[in-house]
């Protein structure tokens, strides 16, 4: 045998061992994708699940905020008391949020910064009786919103990641109660429009601090 055939051997062999190494690569990776899938989906089930319980502490906050209607020291009108505290939201730090995608996982991320927003303009409203400047009807006004985006996020956490919705007694319904607010808050403002356009120039056009009547419960009486 030739030196030339000897060479046209080994070429021959080289191509060989190549396509047997592709085909085994080939053959092998699925088997590590599949490995790695089920590894990838559980974190990313697990990092919803933690997202959701943050979520549905910081929706029954938000709650107790939107429905929370102060008590008004008669002596000193200036000085009230609210009986549930603003609402804290913190994220994981240590969150891979690549695994819940980016769409959701920026609404999530959001949040945080809507509900700083919300404080920061709550802050800015000077407190001057008797109506406040409408503090306290922002302040549920914009918890309950911030209440719902959060529970809709749940919702949507628990049925793209097959997790269960939080469990509540039968009679608390915090979505009935938000978008009850919130139907309640936009009357409140069309009524408040309709009492301005109607006052005469020059008369006062003030609506007292208890122009809903405190509670939802007085207004039907």
């Amino acid at each position: 045998m030739s030196t030339f055939d000897v060479a046209a051997l080994l070429v021959v062999a080289g191509f060989a061992l190549g396509a047997l190494s592709i085909s085994g690569f080939l053959w092998v990776r699925p088997i590590f994708q599949q490995r790695d899938e089920p590894v990838l989906h559980d974190d990313a089930r697990d990092l919803a699940m933690r997202i959701v319980l943050i979520l549905d502490d910081f929706v029954g906050s938000s709650h107790a905020a939107a429905m929370d209607f102060p008590e008004i020291d008669l002596n000193e009108p200036s000085n009230f008391f609210l009986h549930s505290d603003n609402p804290v939201l913190l994220l994981p730090k240590d969150a891979n949020w690549t695994l819940l995608g980016r769409e959701l996982s920026d609404e999530i991320r959001w949040l945080p910064n809507r509900l700083r927003n919300v404080l920061d303009a709550l802050e800015s409203i000077e407190i001057d009786p008797p109506d406040f400047n409408d503090l306290f009807e922002h302040r549920q006004e914009d918890f309950a919103r911030l209440g719902l985006r959060a529970m809709d996020l749940i919702e949507r956490l628990c049925s793209e990641y097959g997790l269960p919705l939080p469990e509540r007694p039968a009679y608390f319904d915090p979505r009935k109660g938000l978008v009850a607010k919130l139907r309640e808050m936009e009357e409140f403002w069309k009524r408040r429009v309709q009492s301005a356009e109607r006052v005469p120039s020059g008369a006062s056009n003030i609506t007292p601090i208890f122009g809903r009547n405190g509670s939802p419960e007085n207004q039907s009486k």
